[in-house]
């Protein structure tokens, strides 16, 4: 826990940098991505696999079964989190919001984030005291975020309780 707390804190006192910084981003390489039809999202969406998500979700894997690790994994993992997580508010949505609030949601739940995709594709049940639950309450700050994880929590439990 206090490895995530760690990232929501980094996380918080660069978004006074971030912010400015992302209006301006944000416009340009939306033009960008309009003047290329789309092309140019490409290579972002490729970069966001192979050097935030795949590795974060590693990470996280190696951290929940690897105790002895756990301090190697946040050595590495809090810088990519942050990084990653600045990664996506520097790029254009281009309308794709949900899409936007995952990958943040999976740079801000590390190291947990493993545990995040699998309650995500509904193969994870959270209980009420779960380690996952509390990091969601702190993500849920922003209120964007907090919308976007209620209804992936709502999506969940409907799915549960089909079964």
């Amino acid at each position: 826990m206090i490895t995530n707390k760690i990232i929501s804190a980094v996380i918080g006192i660069t978004g006074f940098i971030v912010v400015p910084i992302q209006i301006i981003t944000t416009f340009v390489l939306g033009l960008l991505v309009k003047l290329t039809f789309g092309l140019l999202l490409i290579p972002f969406s490729i970069i966001w696999i192979v050097l935030f998500l795949g590795p974060l979700l590693g990470l996280s894997f190696v951290y929940e079964r690897i105790a002895i690790l756990r301090p190697f994994v946040a050595i590495i993992g809090i810088p990519l989190a942050v990084v990653g997580d600045t990664y996506v508010a520097l790029l254009p949505s281009m309308g794709e919001m949900n899409s936007r609030y995952s990958k943040m949601i999976y740079c801000q739940t590390f190291p947990y984030t493993w545990r995040y995709l699998q309650f995500s594709n509904n193969k994870l049940n959270l209980e009420q005291d779960d380690i996952l639950d509390k990091i969601f309450q702190e993500v849920s700050s922003s209120k964007s975020l907090g919308e976007f994880l209620e209804n992936i929590k709502q999506q969940n439990y409907n799915s549960i309780n089909k079964q």
